[in-house]
């Protein structure tokens, strides 16, 4: 495997840590400990090239997420990589606290939130989920966003990526949104200024706006009436979603909030 090809791949692995929760060190750190098997951390700061402090933060994290352990040999901690299987949990992690996040709003209210967890993973699910949400939509309706899904270091934002999950389907997406008058307003980042702005002049029935101070990432998040999404663009896109007309009011009371607050 030529070095260019195996930089890529890692760049995509990265990326897919982060869209589940992991910092971009943390990432990097699992990447080396993998590649090297049970070291110390000398051997990881010259793998990573990271200083030393931010291998050590990354450590501490990693340890944390179970994605890594040490052991005391010779008075000197050796690190290892744990199974990469203990990932697929993650995404378990993030249902359950969203699930008990859920149950304890309905405590709140007085009675139980009805609502509905569903995760979606890979481009085919996501687009196919997209295309259920507008179908079932009400005319001249309104859909959310908060901006995000941005690549490694801000070469790719969220409206490309959307566009590319699309692909030749995006055309007929825009036709039925149309037909059914359904609006979006976005909000986000600076980072994400030029293509938003393109977005507004070239599709219709869309208005943005940008968040001072805001920096578009992997993560964005789209409402509906009655349903929160919440999508990772890694090289794999995960959507999670969350059917609960009481939590989308309070999420659109926010997003309200921060629309006043955002700029033209």
């Amino acid at each position: 495997m030529s070095k260019k090809i195996d930089e890529k791949m890692n760049g995509d692995i990265i990326m897919s840590l982060e869209a589940l929760g992991l910092k971009k060190k943390e990432a990097r750190v699992y990447l080396a400990l993998l590649e090297l098997g049970q070291v110390g951390s000398s051997k990881i700061i010259q793998r990573t090239g990271l200083h030393g402090q931010f291998v050590y933060q990354a450590l501490e994290g990693l340890e944390e997420k179970g994605l890594a352990q040490h052991a005391i040999q010779a008075g000197r901690k050796k690190f290892n990589a744990n199974s990469p299987e203990r990932i697929r949990s993650l995404i378990d992690d993030k249902k359950r606290a969203a699930e008990d996040a859920i149950a304890k709003l309905g405590q709140l209210t007085g009675r139980p939130a009805l609502q509905q967890f569903e995760v979606f993973q890979g481009a085919k699910a996501y687009v196919t989920h997209e295309f259920n949400q507008l179908e079932r939509a009400e005319v001249n309706s309104e859909l959310l966003l908060i901006g995000g899904g941005e690549g490694p270091e801000g070469k790719r934002t969220q409206g490309d990526q959307f566009l590319t999950a699309m692909g030749s389907r995006m055309d007929e997406y825009e036709r039925l949104r149309e037909e059914k008058n359904i609006r979006i307003r976005y909000i986000g980042g600076e980072n994400q200024r030029m293509n938003l702005f393109w977005y507004k002049n070239n599709r219709k029935l869309f208005e943005c706006r940008m968040l001072p101070g805001f920096m578009s990432g992997l993560v964005n998040t789209d409402l509906w009436p009655d349903t929160i999404n919440f999508n990772m663009f890694g090289s794999m896109i995960i959507a999670f979603s969350i059917k609960n007309e009481e939590l989308a009011k309070s999420y659109g009371d926010f997003f309200e909030t921060l629309w006043k607050i955002a700029r033209v």
